[in-house]
């Protein structure tokens, strides 16, 4: 791979070979359900490009968006990881290090996630931030899984259970984001296009197999809910939400467990997803997984950081 630098290229959303694109994904070891190529159309509504090597040998998908005439790449909502992928499954270190130069260039602001499996051999001359995903391997039977358990999971569990709770499956997209948005909008706001985007993005990824919804009830009133993302050998965690009501009865803790069982023995790993957040990585480290880092890359106009901040107090 010499002088790799001059053949990646700069590609356009609407000149992107959508099949050679999922074909690499699919092929990669460590390839996400983010950076499928539908997966990504749905959420920015084909406002990402791309940094591709060769016939599709390595790819770098890049969201992108506009603030005050300024270009820029960022994270979008519901899509932890992105980063580049390998259809051979090998990553130089002089590779990844070659695509993050071309970003950088492109780019004078940009919160831009890599993957678990994007690792730098030396620490590379800009802001890299250390985030945490968990993952749980399921590949043990459940009452081995749920030995692991910590003793305040295991007596939560037996208050769901005294409270005879019922999960059921395919529940309505729009029910799991109206109780997201009950639980959550206050607390982190997302805005209406991206509930929008993501619901047509579930619909889509359900007919296809991919996604299934879940709900926890008693007595028809529902509590918890989520949507789980099965890709490869991962079911992806995105999007959970329980009610007060649901908080008393463990609700969220009964749905994952729920989950475990039915998955438990299998070649799946169940990634909660985060979190740096304490009081949820607390909750998810209940369930014994291990951790799984990745990086962020942060370039910051500091312009751009006043204005998000005036907005912010004002509220715009």
């Amino acid at each position: 791979m010499n002088n790799l630098k001059s053949k990646i290229e700069w590609i356009n959303n609407s000149a992107i070979d959508r099949q050679k694109w999922d074909n690499c994904i699919e092929k990669c070891e460590w390839g996400k359900v983010y950076a499928l190529s539908w997966y990504l159309d749905f959420l920015t509504e084909n406002s990402w490009e791309a940094l591709i090597l060769g016939d599709y040998e390595c790819i770098m998908p890049v969201p992108f968006r506009k603030k005050l005439g300024i270009k820029y790449a960022y994270r979008p909502n519901f899509c932890q990881q992105l980063g580049v992928f390998s259809a051979d499954s090998n990553l130089p270190k002089t590779v990844l290090n070659d695509f993050t130069e071309e970003l950088l260039k492109r780019f004078k602001h940009l919160h831009y996630p890599l993957n678990h499996s994007n690792n730098f051999e030396t620490k590379p001359p800009y802001k890299l931030q250390k985030r945490t995903n968990l993952i749980l391997n399921l590949g043990k039977p459940y009452e081995s899984l749920y030995q692991s358990y910590s003793g305040n999971l295991k007596k939560n569990l037996k208050t769901a259970e005294n409270a005879e709770l019922l999960v059921k499956e395919n529940i309505p997209t729009e029910a799991v984001i109206s109780l997201y948005k009950n639980a959550w909008q206050s607390l982190n706001e997302i805005p209406e296009l991206d509930y929008k985007n993501f619901k047509a993005l579930v619909d889509f990824a359900e007919k296809q197999g991919i996604a299934k919804k879940f709900g926890v009830y008693k007595n028809d009133t529902l509590l918890a809910s989520c949507i789980v993302l099965k890709y490869k050998n991962r079911l992806y965690y995105p999007f959970s939400a329980i009610s007060q009501e649901g908080r008393k009865y463990a609700a969220i803790a009964f749905l994952i467990d729920n989950i475990v069982k039915d998955y438990s023995n299998s070649n799946f790993y169940f990634d909660f997803e985060g979190s740096d957040i304490k009081n949820v990585k607390s909750f998810y480290e209940k369930f014994g997984p291990e951790k799984e880092y990745y990086y962020q890359i942060d370039k910051v106009i500091p312009f751009f950081k006043l204005v998000s901040a005036i907005r912010k107090a004002i509220k715009i």
